[in-house]
């Protein structure tokens, strides 16, 4: 796999960050990729629809829900299910397990092999275990989501009600070169906060690897989409629109590792706000799932040790 190049927007926000050095380091890291996708009991894609809006597809279940198709994991093959709502079209894909901790991006093009849809990616690397509520799903067999999407307000109050309490949620994101990206995005509960008068929604962004991967695409080309999940109930929302990125925490030296011990388990490196366009209340996203309240929630006042993947 070759390494990660880094466009404009991500390269802004890494000087600003003053973490250049770290993600030049970064780009050469892939990591168990392969264990981490056959491990994980979420799978995320999200492409552009017609209309060129983010969407999500979801498959969750008792893993391993994926095929590995090579010795390098650069190929994935997806259950007949799953493969029928997807296209020949480049997706963003992210593997990840909430109740291990592990996550891993594939991002790259999918192309249909019979019944079945095949990804071949052209990025894949693990991720730290930051920010995951741990939660188990309560279902084994495969489920393919969402099961329907509806046009929401912003001000209903079920929307209100789920952003309260969501700790859980992803961001899909496109490059300038119109390459799809999903990243996890979790916190404290409420951390999602929507202005209903003003038609925006926000979020902070949590000091990560020095990548500013998603964060990077959002301020390059703007356009964005926000799974946020009630995994009580398997049920979401989808909030799509266009954004910018704002750091808030100017550095006065360079970082020189990816993973640092703060004081405060969620440190602000920076702000997403932006304007939706469009909201869709999403059913059967995901099988319900049950917060695993014994397992430790890994934020960035745990040790580096407990950060890095594993």
């Amino acid at each position: 796999m070759p390494p990660l190049t880094y466009h404009h927007g991500q390269i802004s926000i890494q000087e600003e960050a003053k973490t250049r050095y770290v993600a030049d380091h970064l780009a050469h890291w892939v990591g168990p990729v392969i264990d981490f996708a056959l491990d994980a009991d979420l799978v995320l894609l999200a492409a552009p629809d017609a209309g060129g809006v983010l969407r999500f597809s979801v498959l969750s279940g008792a893993p391993p829900l994926v095929e590995v198709a090579d010795a390098d994991a650069t190929r994935l093959r997806f259950p007949e299910e799953f493969s029928r709502g997807l296209e020949e079209a480049p997706y963003g894909g992210l593997v990840i397990n909430l109740g291990l901790a592990r996550r891993a991006r594939l991002n790259g093009r999918i192309a249909k092999a019979g019944e079945a849809a095949v990804l071949t990616a052209a990025e894949t690397f693990t991720l730290c275990r930051k920010y995951m509520a741990p939660s188990m799903a309560l279902e084994r067999e495969p489920r393919v989501g969402p099961g329907s999407r509806e046009p929401i307000g912003l001000d209903d109050a079920w929307l209100a009600s789920l952003l309260a309490r969501t700790e859980t949620s992803f961001l899909a994101s496109v490059s300038p070169d119109g390459g799809p990206d999903v990243a996890h995005r979790g916190g404290p509960p409420g951390f999602i906060t929507v202005d209903a008068a003003r038609g925006t929604v926000s979020w902070p962004e949590f000091v990560g690897d020095g990548v500013f991967k998603s964060a990077g695409n959002v301020r390059a080309t703007g356009s964005f989409t926000l799974l946020a999940l009630d995994l009580e109930t398997g049920d979401g929302v989808e909030l799509a629109g266009t954004g910018a990125y704002t750091n808030l925490r100017p550095e006065r030296k360079a970082r020189l590792d990816p993973l640092v011990r703060h004081k405060e388990p969620f440190p602000v490196q920076g702000v997403i706000e932006g304007r939706v366009s469009d909201a869709w209340r999403l059913t059967g996203v995901l099988h319900p799932r049950r917060r695993i309240d014994e397992a430790l929630k890994v934020t960035s006042a745990s040790t580096v040790d407990e950060q890095a993947p594993r």
